[in-house]
């Protein structure tokens, strides 16, 4: 496959994202009149299995043994589609809405239907207002080319279709606090298990989704789980979405094969660094992820599962922060350790008081006023997000702080 195929950008700019004929008129809803009319849920499932989706949220966990998951199980369930996207730096779920909010939806739809589900519900960020009211029309003129709704396309297959506001939080990302905060409780993660396959929102069997994974859900009904497992990487087939920011001369979004490397997309599809401005490292995957230095950037965007485990890095929600010498990196630890003391839901005290002091020592370390007693603390704090935490908001509070500590970015 060719680094140049589109599965999810195909037709940004190409047409208008409020008028569904523009979509239609591109084969959009194909991919759902096939399901309902040619083949069925399990078959479905098949094909997406086939494929090799994952997750594109940042866990990497199979879509399609998720969705069988629910599938199995019998009585009443939900699918929902988790728009939340509060990691620092990455936006790509707010743009497929914007550029294309049809072919979010149609993936949706089929999700929802292959697992029996008769609600669905797309929680989005509370701050994603321009998002929810292009989404509220192209939730209303799909329902009345009867895409969703009772008899969807003819058929016996029913499906209502919700939009739910969440508070911006970057728990809520988390999908046990996330089903919390649609049942109106507290957004904080639940014990897991009973998995939300199992007991999820109202204690029912529940499937959550990215939406920029829900989006490859329509390409891969329409031309094959095969065909798209051949693109990108062996071990995470088909393409993501990554924003580059910071020193490059073309910050944006990209779509790329996985497998792709780190140094090419900064090279090939940023342009490469500013000019006047010498790299330093990387961020990878917002505020929780790692940092690689010049010499690591020829490792492979995708999810370590497998044979490469070695040569592959985590790719996360695939956002790349370069970072160049420049950069006074006690603020960027700063910013780091503050925006997870402001978003850590005080659930479990490791977390609560772990992020905190972080964050303290953090402007003790910029303000120069660091001890040999600070010096040992961080050390007992970054072992104990790492190890005890609830979450894994809190385990990977303090991935930055050490891969800086560890590489020499940052020395006592």
């Amino acid at each position: 496959m060719t680094d140049n195929l589109k599965v999810l950008t195909n037709y940004w700019g190409k047409i208008n994202p409020l008028k569904i004929e523009d979509y239609i008129k591109v084969g959009g809803y194909e991919a759902l009149e096939k399901f309902v009319l040619k083949i069925n849920p399990e078959k479905a499932i098949e094909e997406i299995q086939k494929s090799g989706l994952r997750g594109r949220g940042g866990a990497g966990f199979p879509t399609g043994d998720k969705l069988e998951m629910v599938a199995k199980k019998t009585g009443e369930k939900y699918f929902i589609c988790n728009l939340e996207e509060s990691e620092p730096g990455t936006y790509k779920d707010r743009l497929i809405v914007d550029n294309n909010p049809h072919l979010l939806l149609e993936g949706i739809i089929i999700s929802a239907l292959s697992i029996g589900a008769k609600y669905a519900y797309i929680y989005i960020n509370g701050n994603y207002e321009k998002q929810k009211e292009i989404l509220e029309i192209a939730i209303s003129q799909a329902k009345e080319k009867k895409y969703w709704g009772e008899n969807i396309l003819g058929s016996a297959y029913n499906l209502e279709i919700e939009i739910y506001s969440g508070a911006g939080a970057y728990i809520c990302g988390e999908e046990t606090a996330l089903t919390n905060s649609i049942e109106g409780n507290r957004g904080e993660p639940k014990i897991r298990p009973p998995f939300p396959t199992e007991a999820g929102l109202f204690g029912f069997p529940t499937a959550v989704s990215n939406a920029e994974t829900i989006s490859n859900i329509p390409w891969i009904i329409s031309n094959g789980g095969e065909k798209y497992a051949r693109i990108g990487s062996k071990n995470s087939p088909g393409t993501k979405l990554f924003i580059l920011s910071g020193a490059v001369k073309k910050p944006g979004i990209y779509e790329a094969p996985t497998g792709i490397t780190v140094k090419k997309l900064i090279d090939d599809y940023a342009g490469g660094i500013k000019n006047g401005k010498e790299f330093w490292f990387a961020q990878l995957g917002g505020a929780c992820g790692k940092l690689l230095l010049e010499k690591e950037l020829k490792v492979k965007m995708e999810f370590c599962v497998g044979t490469g485990r070695d040569l592959s890095v985590q790719m996360g929600s695939g956002s790349i922060l370069v970072v160049d010498k420049s950069v006074n990196i006690h603020d960027l630890l700063i910013s780091w350790t503050d925006f997870f003391r402001r978003e850590s839901c005080g659930k479990c005290v490791p977390c609560r008081e772990g992020t905190f002091r972080l964050w303290e020592i953090a402007k003790r370390f910029r303000d120069g006023k660091i001890s040999d007693r600070d010096k040992t603390a961080v050390e007992d704090i970054l072992w104990t997000l790492d190890n005890t935490t609830f979450c894994p908001l809190g385990k990977f509070a303090g991935t930055a702080f050490r891969d800086a500590i560890t590489k020499n970015i940052l020395t006592f």
